[in-house]
């Protein structure tokens, strides 16, 4: 069962590729997979909170702080404290930072359509387009679906206790 699991190969496809190609950054750019897509968000969404970047990174927020640290400290990111609110910060990318995304876009374009290479024009179309569709939909109607079938997941009791087998 485990093999034909749908989240077990996407999660599968995105360890192996995520592994292969972290090499290749930290090589070239010195920075890892994972810190480029920080940087990355942020030039996408200048002004950006830690908060709304560290729920687009997907990862824990703990990992989200220390990348986003360690990009502000190499002057690649700046932060700067919200007039409205002090506990607030936002986030932008310097010049180096864009610099450095300029520098590393094109490889990543290399290496994703290198991933999809085996899949002919129209198939990786159709592949694509239903990624988008799935994910809007694991984004939207999915959890509320969940929500619905499972009343556990509303109750925050999730986690906390293993059943007994």
């Amino acid at each position: 069962m485990l093999e034909r699991s749908l989240t077990y190969h996407l999660s599968s496809i995105t360890e192996d590729g995520i592994g292969s190609a972290n090499r290749i950054f930290e090589t070239r750019f010195g920075w890892s997979v994972r810190e480029l897509r920080v940087l990355r968000l942020v030039r996408s969404t200048p002004g950006v909170t830690f908060t709304a970047l560290s729920a687009s990174t997907k990862f824990d927020r703990s990992l989200t702080s220390r990348i986003l640290s360690s990009l502000i400290k190499a002057q690649l990111i700046e932060r700067t404290n919200s007039p409205e609110d002090a506990r607030v910060f936002t986030l932008k990318t310097t010049p180096k930072g864009k610099a450095l995304c300029d520098q590393a876009d094109p490889l990543t374009v290399e290496l994703e359509a290198l991933m999809l290479k085996p899949l002919p024009d129209k198939e990786r179309e159709v592949f694509l387009a239903a990624i988008d569709r799935v994910k809007a939909w694991v984004q939207q109607g999915y959890i509320e679906e969940i929500g619905r079938r499972y009343p556990e997941m509303n109750t925050g009791s999730l986690g906390k206790r293993k059943p007994k087998l």
